[in-house]
């Protein structure tokens, strides 16, 4: 696991102290998300799976890909929870994914499909927190908006520094070559 992916896990495991003049029922909903993150990881991993998405992947990406919906899903639940946006360096970790499928040939395609996966395993989860906790359909409408919108946003990162890498030079390996690694 990459270095800066620990240090946020450990660093964004629970969301922030709440906004003084945060909503309750979208802080509750944030903390719920964030206590759920791991099962939307599996969740995701699962679909990827019976997607045929692993086969397409070397290891080593399969990782990559799954500590950006990790970092993702948690920097969700903690917005909800403190309103605060992601970082740069966040940012920027979501962005090399795009650069490491790029130099092992994953295509744009397959890491499409992996962020639509995530987003529809984060909507099921929040969907699922709406019901239990008894959250208002204004509170449900803005988790589901952040969801939509963050897979939206990492998925224009990725293709961006896909294409970027691509312009500098051809893939470095195919993929049967980096799923034998």
């Amino acid at each position: 696991m990459p270095v800066e992916a620990i240090a946020w896990g450990q660093m964004f495991r629970l969301p922030r102290a709440p906004l003084i003049d945060a909503d309750p029922a979208q802080v509750r909903l944030g903390q719920a998300l964030a206590a759920r993150v791991a099962e939307v990881a599996r969740l995701t991993l699962a679909a990827a799976v019976s997607a045929g998405l692993i086969e397409l992947t070397s290891p080593a990406f399969a990782r990559q890909i799954r500590d950006v919906h990790t970092l993702t899903s948690r920097a969700i639940a903690r917005f909800l929870v403190t309103g605060q946006g992601t970082t740069e360096a966040e940012r920027n970790f979501i962005g090399r994914v795009g650069i490491f499928a790029a130099r092992y040939g994953v295509s744009l395609s397959t890491l499409s499909r992996s962020y639509v996966l995530w987003r529809d395993a984060n909507l099921r989860i929040v969907n699922e927190e709406v019901s239990r906790l008894g959250v208002g359909q204004a509170v449900a409408g803005v988790a589901r908006s952040i969801i939509r919108s963050s897979a939206d946003t990492g998925l224009r990162r990725m293709a961006r520094a896909y294409e970027y890498q691509l312009r500098l030079g051809a893939p470095e390996r195919s993929v049967e070559a980096a799923a034998r690694r």
